[in-house]
């Protein structure tokens, strides 16, 4: 009976883990630090705020039906949180942390013709999601993740979930990259 489990799990979770890799493969995750600053000194953190941007002149955006703000911001906390770090009042942190977001459905990707000599312009919207670390004593950049990725119109809320969850947690994951988590 136990021979039978492990060849069956092990396909569950390459069916799960292709599956994954299909909704996530156009993310890309960048992450920077200042290489002067020792990032585990800090303790706590507080919120900066958030922002959002939307190039989408022709209006063909559909925002989902769910609050993108605050599903980033819990993510984000709970990133935080596992690494040791706790939220405090603005007055006593260390850290400020903000996030960015912003979609363009206006990009432009061009994709060659492999049957032609031509580059062909195709509409591709993007997505954007950027978190900021600030050192609030001096108030510069102390870590910074950067993560970009296809509009994915017509996805389900849990698509679109999935796909945040999964560029936070790579963003601050440090086997991936330089994380502020190393």
């Amino acid at each position: 009976m136990k021979k039978l489990y492990s060849p069956l799990i092990l396909l569950i979770l390459s069916i799960l883990l292709s599956s994954c890799a299909s909704t996530t493969k156009d993310i890309e995750i960048e992450t920077a630090s200042d290489p002067k600053v020792n990032l585990k000194a800090y303790t706590t953190y507080a919120w900066l705020g958030s922002a959002e941007v939307l190039n989408d002149p022709e209006g063909k955006w559909q925002p989902p039906k769910f609050d993108v703000s605050s599903d980033i911001k819990f993510l984000i906390d709970s990133e935080l949180r596992a690494k040791g770090l706790t939220e405090v009042a603005d007055q006593d942190a260390e850290v400020a942390i903000s996030f960015f977001t912003g979609v363009d459905m206006e990009a432009q990707q061009l994709k060659a013709d492999p049957a032609k000599d031509v580059e062909i312009p195709e509409n591709v919207p993007k997505a954007a999601l950027i978190v900021v670390a600030l050192d609030v004593n001096t108030g510069y950049v102390i870590w910074m993740g950067l993560a970009t990725g296809d509009v994915k119109e017509g996805a389900t809320v849990k698509q679109s979930k999935a796909r945040i969850a999964y560029a936070i947690n790579k963003m601050f994951n440090p086997r991936f990259y330089d994380s502020w988590f190393k």
